[in-house]
């Protein structure tokens, strides 16, 4: 990693919030010797639609484009697409043709995480959730056939709306009435098998994991357990060899919030194209407040950038 030891964190949304609080977390106990700069952007898009709503695929790909090559020039020693939705659409950028700097998305860690569960219950089968974009492109399936996982033992269903409707109110009717949809739909393609796993191919799924469970739960009849990719990727990103090494970065700006530690300190600051709802912000801050204080304070006091990508 570059000596400054900055990671942009970005999701097209605040679903990828639950990864930069565990990444935070992990990184202030690890008791580092010199700064990490954790910077989330948010690359939802507009104000009224998101990727999801886009045209096709190469309208979706060149915003996603335009927002990549702004956090580049944020000099990240990695950019982290903390989203399953922009991770698929990153190969059809023209800024993952010649990265200036190394790009991770979440897409490997999930189906590392699927393919290691269902291999360790041959009698379990899976149901894979996500956006339109992410279960339209197959990638997930794809590549758990390629590893060797029976295809009749894999399922996918879009829960398209649910995302954006955490989003606006992670305990609104709306996420309610999405779930059971959503639920049923995946309890109707669900493949047989004793334990169904709900593999969670949304960042913000993880928000409502408890009750995508007990709603499919109830429909199929059977044993269910989320599989949620969040803390596989900051496994991962912790397990790397001389990931984090480096010297002590700038000190946090307007923005950013910091947690210091007896030698080095985690920042993390939020930046957003778009004005995030205070209901939204206050909703998301409760639920990963409890894992990093920091990331929820960050949330809290976000930077609107409206020019931003």
């Amino acid at each position: 990693m570059r000596p400054d030891a900055h990671i942009v964190i970005t999701d097209s949304g605040l679903g990828g919030l639950s990864i930069c609080a565990a990444l935070e977390k992990n990184l202030r106990e690890a008791d580092l010797p010199h700064v990490v700069r954790l910077t989330y952007v948010n690359a939802w898009p507009f104000e009224d639609r998101g990727y999801n709503d886009l045209s096709n695929a190469a309208a979706r790909a060149d915003v996603f484009d335009r927002a990549l090559l702004r956090m580049s020039a944020m000099r990240p020693g990695r950019i982290l697409v903390a989203c399953n939705t922009l991770s698929i659409l990153y190969p059809l950028t023209e800024f993952s043709r010649n990265p200036p700097v190394p790009v991770q998305g979440i897409v490997d860690a999930g189906v590392d995480l699927f393919a290691e569960r269902l291999r360790d219950d041959p009698a379990a089968s899976i149901v894979l959730t996500g956006t339109k974009t992410t279960i339209e492109s197959g990638v997930h399936r794809d590549q758990l056939v390629h590893r060797g996982i029976d295809p009749a033992r894999i399922a996918a269903v879009s829960c398209h709306g649910l995302a954006a409707a955490i989003e606006k109110d992670v305990d609104g009717a709306g996420v309610v009435e999405l779930i059971d949809v959503c639920a049923s739909r995946a309890a109707a393609a669900a493949p047989p098998g004793a334990v169904l796993f709900a593999g969670l191919c949304c960042t913000h799924y993880g928000y409502v994991a408890v009750r995508i469970v007990d709603a499919l739960a109830r429909k199929t009849g059977r044993r269910v357990r989320a599989l949620d990719p969040n803390l596989r990727l900051v496994g991962s990103l912790m397990a790397e060899d001389g990931f984090f090494e480096g010297a002590r970065g700038r000190e946090p700006g307007a923005g950013q919030a910091r947690l210091g530690g007896s030698e080095g300190d985690v920042t993390v600051e939020l930046i957003s194209k778009v004005e995030l709802d205070d209901t939204a912000r206050r909703a998301v801050a409760r639920l990963i407040e409890p894992v990093s204080a920091v990331t929820a304070r960050a949330l809290l006091s976000y930077s609107r950038v409206p020019d931003l990508f």
